[in-house]
């Protein structure tokens, strides 16, 4: 088996679940280039390897799933190099996880905020610790979140509650964010990568065709309007009618 894991991530791959845990504790598991770099070429090699079904995110210690975009680092770049970096890196970040055929779940340890709400926010799913902290605070630092938080953040829970928590920066706790729909479920913190692994293995006992193609008519419901989304539906059906799979589950009530 491959061995994915490095100084700024490990990897671990079992029963068709691959866990990924950001491991810069020290800054809360910010984001710099080489961590961001690594997950996007993780997410091809994971989509490839048939070890794996579903993959959580999550992040190392006790504070933080991730604090968002490390600024220290980003301080120290130059407005080229930061232009260069939006107008060729950006694209491909904020699509790296998101753009995953297998399914994505999010396993929230602490503070989810900036850049690290827009990369839970890419995942399919998200479970969250009960001391959790949500935000997306970029205004409050002159700018706006750029990796997709003014996209994703309002199709999940509507235009006026996202301008409200991007506009003020605001920090809101995971009760709340479970009832806005932000995370699916609340849990204590050590049940946390249980419930996530839990649901992991739920779907990965699934038929992989079946629900990477669930996930392909899903993802459309919210890029198309009705009628194309249907058509996306069949679309993405139809392998599965090609596939011997589902003859071998159906086979099961004949007779």
């Amino acid at each position: 088996m491959p061995d994915y894991s490095s100084e700024v991530k490990t990897v671990a791959i079992e029963d068709g679940v691959a866990v990924i845990t950001l491991n810069r504790p020290a800054v809360m598991n910010a984001l710099n280039m080489q961590l961001r770099e690594e997950i996007m070429a993780l997410c091809h090699a994971l989509d490839a390897d048939p070890a794996v079904q579903v993959a959580i995110f999550t992040g190392a210690g006790d504070k933080a799933f991730c604090a968002g975009a490390d600024l220290k680092e980003r301080g120290s770049r130059s407005t080229e190099g930061m232009y260069d970096e939006r107008r060729f890196l950006r694209a491909k970040w904020v699509g790296a996880v998101a753009g995953m055929a297998k399914p994505t779940i999010a396993a929230i340890n602490g503070y989810c905020l900036g850049g690290g709400l827009e990369l839970a926010l890419q995942c399919d799913l998200r479970i969250a610790a009960e001391e959790s902290q949500f935000g997306l605070p970029e205004v409050t630092l002159g700018f706006l979140p750029g990796a997709g938080g003014t996209q994703r953040l309002p199709r999940l829970i509507g235009l006026q509650r996202a301008k409200e928590m991007i506009l003020t920066g605001k920090r809101i706790n995971a009760a709340e964010a479970e009832r806005l729909g932000i995370v699916l479920r609340v849990v204590p913190r050590a049940q946390l990568l249980p419930a996530a692994i839990e649901l992991a293995r739920t779907i990965a006992k699934n038929p992989r065709i079946a629900v990477i193609q669930a996930k392909v008519a899903l993802n459309a419901s919210q890029e198309t309007m009705l009628s194309g989304g249907l058509q996306a539906e069949n679309e993405a059906w139809l392998p599965c009618l090609l596939s011997d799979t589902w003859k071998a589950k159906v086979a099961r009530f004949k007779d």
